[in-house]
């Protein structure tokens, strides 16, 4: 009797325990229907709170079906948002933050007929991005939660959501979830010019590679116009990079909710007084981990467009960094 009463209390201690461990994906709220005019009336609002959508890419669902002729969506939009005021001293205090600046807003709705009632709409959760971005600074996380809070609230304030769901996973992120490569480079007369020329080469390299620039923005530029210090960087700019391809294989076939990680963006700097471009994204491998994909043929196409990107980014002549892995 006294072993079973052991076992049993062990057992529940283990189950508290991986209870406690999830960690959250994607806190989703809902809309039933086909919100599209609230959806875009939000985005419109998100200034009043100091955030931008870089992007409004919309009902992609169509695209889909025009290119592959596939209906699987009534509703697939990605928003990437970033607030550049607030996201300025992060980025000072650490570079990596651009892998979320911007990061995405999510809507999506399934069919009807596959159980798609509702829209359900939502980004990355703010632990998730952090413990990507590997950052332990506690006033850096506090400013980062804080800022992304304001979003939650004018999201939940704007389309008044009827339902609510949250995505967990148990599986622990990659032990480097950032691909971090540098280049260095001579001296060149001019540091704008030179940026210029390698962000042309850049996209056409990945337009050769079937990747679609879904955004762009040069932060560096950005923050001198709004006459705002970021002399930390002679460069620093974020790309938002989309495969057409793999991302009709992943989120119009069955999984629209892994869209939190798309558009990736893909972070460039040029740390002051040096001839180093650095690069970083999160990597592929933090779907893997967390957005319950199983399906190998699925995982073999993400590990698949990952080398590619890898490898194209060796063509432009960097190298992968050394860096200690992130305990998440």
């Amino acid at each position: 009797m006294k072993l079973t009463k052991i076992s049993t209390i062990l057992a529940s201690l283990i189950f508290a325990t991986s209870l406690s461990t999830a960690a959250t994906l994607v806190d989703l709220k809902g809309t039933k229907g086909l919100p599209d005019k609230e959806l875009g009336a939000m985005v419109e609002k998100l200034s009043s709170i100091g955030f931008e959508a870089v992007g409004k890419n919309e009902h992609i669902e169509i695209h889909y079906n025009n290119k592959y002729k596939q209906k699987n969506l009534d509703l697939l939009n990605f928003y990437p948002v970033i607030n550049k005021e607030s996201i300025r001293e992060l980025l000072i205090a650490n570079p990596d933050f651009g892998a979320y600046a911007p990061f995405n807003l999510l809507a999506y709705k399934k069919l009807e007929k596959d159980g798609g009632d509702t829209t359900w709409y939502g980004h990355l959760d703010a632990d998730t991005m952090l413990n990507i971005i590997g950052e332990k600074d506690e006033a850096n996380k506090k400013k980062f939660k804080d800022m992304v809070s304001n979003l939650d609230k004018l999201v939940t304030d704007e389309m008044k959501p009827t339902e609510s769901k949250k995505l967990t996973f148990d599986a622990p992120l990659p032990a480097t979830p950032l691909l971090k490569m540098v280049m260095k480079f001579d001296e060149p007369e001019d540091i704008e010019e030179y940026v210029e020329e390698f962000i042309m080469k850049h996209d056409s390299l990945f337009s050769k590679e079937e990747f679609i620039i879904a955004g762009f923005l040069d932060l560096k530029f950005e923050y001198g116009d709004l006459e705002l210090e970021f002399d930390k960087y002679d460069a620093y700019w974020v790309s938002s990079l989309c495969h057409f391809g793999f991302s009709n294989d992943v989120f119009n076939d069955g999984d629209p909710h892994a869209g939190v990680f798309a558009p990736c963006s893909v972070y460039f700097y040029v740390p002051k007084g040096k001839n180093e471009l650095h690069v970083g994204y999160a990597t592929v491998d933090n779907w893997i981990s967390s957005t319950g994909i199983k399906d190998e043929k699925k995982i073999g196409l993400m590990r698949e467009v990952s080398a590619n990107v890898e490898k194209a980014l060796g063509v432009l002549g960097f190298e992968k960094k050394e860096q200690e892995a992130t305990k998440a």
